[in-house]
């Protein structure tokens, strides 16, 4: 394998992980806690993030097979993981798709700025119609119906050929992805009051430094921002040999400059936002999936040539959606292909019908409930997968082969501590982790919605897809 499989295998790796990273989240969580934030992030991302990602890297180079036959070959019945990982790929590329369709929606609209007078009112009420509490099942919004057809129709277009494809688009959208991402964060640093609010998120607040809540929230953004567990990281391991630990280190590098350049951006526009309405910064900041539309897009009427900044804005949030479901899309469909020899195309129009009819339960009238539940709980099919999988491959399977693999083809010899990580410190981590979110989760109602949403749209996309893995036939197992 040449230089330019290792080029695409690192600019894959480096989309996927951005896309399925939540990109509001380490901001958000540097303002809230310290700005020294980025400390704790960084050890959590090489003692964990690190070592799952050149996990996942490395066993997809050496099995060489799609990630459930991948399992399988450790044990018969571990195929049930890579299912999980499949149906958990399934739940989030559908969630984000829905939220690549509202951009696409504000892509339109930016033209006449039609949000300008009342942000929050003009999405909730003119794009995605919500309901008030959990009513109106049976009636959603047609301009996310439209936009969800356009949205799945882009995804489609990237996995229509498995990796040539996904190569194809990754290429054209990266470089755009970079100049807009680096413009936006010279152009908001000029924004009236923009200092006062990076200085918001850079704050450094050192008496939180030491309070576990940072280091619980470092260790949970490291296993949910690098895209972990969904079986994309393996189906791109597949198309080069090696360069697993290199990999891994540029993708956590590049994983914490966005998250930088993000929170720039976002505490900048704040900054502004919050001169203009005199409602301070620790008011407007938030992580919720509709931020962008209810509480950034307040700025862009401000903004020097507003109507072209506008479409800028929505265009550069809407590359992290495609790249974020056209990863998880590529995840199912390579499995589709290797496991049941189908025809790329047929496997994208199979993934590409079903997402669109598995997202049209987040766009029916409470479907911004569903979605804000769903993403919330999705937290846990994360840990349970990856904890499965570091189980199944630490102590199941001869880790030292992995070891090997991972010395044998790359400049960073860590194999042998990584294998004592994988083995003993890895899995106490994420069970630590696991108890400290059912205890979270226990002791406050999310959001306050009613006991049987959460059990049925939180509980249920983490019962759910367990159980039907579990239940998944192990015929046909052994092919390549």
């Amino acid at each position: 394998m040449g230089n330019n499989s290792r080029f695409f295998f690192v600019l894959l790796g480096v989309g996927a992980a951005l896309g399925i990273g939540s990109v509001w989240l380490y901001p958000y969580l540097s303002f809230r806690l310290t700005g020294l934030f980025f400390i704790p992030y960084f050890i959590a991302l090489i003692v964990l993030g690190m070592p799952l990602l050149m996990l996942e890297f490395s066993i997809g180079q050496h099995f060489n097979r799609n990630v459930v036959d991948l399992f399988a070959s450790v044990r018969k019945w571990f195929s049930s993981i890579g299912w999980l990982m499949i149906f958990n790929a399934f739940i989030m590329m559908s969630y984000y798709a829905v939220a690549l369709s509202w951009h696409i929606i504000y892509l339109f609209t930016s033209f006449g700025l039609q949000w300008k007078n009342n942000a929050g009112l003009y999405f909730f009420s003119n794009v995605i119609q919500v309901s008030k509490g959990f009513s109106g099942f049976t009636q959603f919004s047609l301009p996310v119906f439209i936009a969800l057809i356009a949205a799945w129709i882009v995804i489609f277009f990237y996995i229509k050929e498995g990796f040539e494809s996904m190569k194809r688009g990754f290429l054209i959208t990266f470089p755009v992805f970079i100049i807009l991402m680096l413009f936006f964060l010279m152009y908001s640093l000029t924004l009236d009051n923009a200092l006062n609010g990076v200085y918001a998120f850079l704050k450094p607040r050192l008496e939180n430094f030491f309070s576990l809540d940072i280091w619980v929230a470092s260790f949970s953004l490291a296993v949910v921002s690098l895209g972990l567990s969904f079986g994309v990281m393996h189906a791109l391991a597949r198309k080069c040999k090696g360069f697993a630990a290199e990999n891994s280190m540029i993708i956590i590098i590049l994983e914490l400059m966005a998250g930088f350049i993000a929170g720039f951006i976002m505490f900048a526009i704040l900054g502004l936002l919050s001169v203009k309405s005199g409602i301070g910064v620790d008011n407007l900041a938030s992580h919720d999936i509709s931020f962008s539309f209810i509480v950034l897009s307040q700025a862009l009427p401000l903004f020097y040539k507003p109507t072209l900044l506008s479409l800028l804005f929505f265009m550069l949030w809407s590359i992290f959606f495609i790249f974020g479901a056209a990863s998880l899309a590529y995840s199912i469909t390579h499995v589709l292909v290797h496991k049941f020899k189908t025809k790329h195309r047929n496997a994208a129009i199979f993934v590409s019908g079903f997402g669109f009819l598995l997202g049209l339960m987040f766009i029916i009238k409470p479907g911004f409930y569903i979605m804000d539940i769903a993403g919330h709980f999705a937290y846990y099919n994360v840990l349970i997968a990856v904890f499965l999988e570091v189980l199944a491959i630490g102590w199941f399977f001869d880790s030292e082969k992995i070891s090997n693999h991972i010395n044998q083809y790359s400049i960073l010899k860590i194999g042998k501590l990584w294998r004592l990580l994988v083995r003993y410190l890895i899995p106490l981590i994420l069970i630590l982790l696991l108890l400290f979110q059912i205890k979270s989760d226990i002791s406050a109602n999310y959001n306050n919605y009613p006991l049987w949403a959460l059990l049925v749209f939180g509980a249920g996309t983490v019962i759910a897809p367990l159980v039907i893995a579990f239940l998944m036939p192990r015929r046909i197992l052994d092919r390549k």
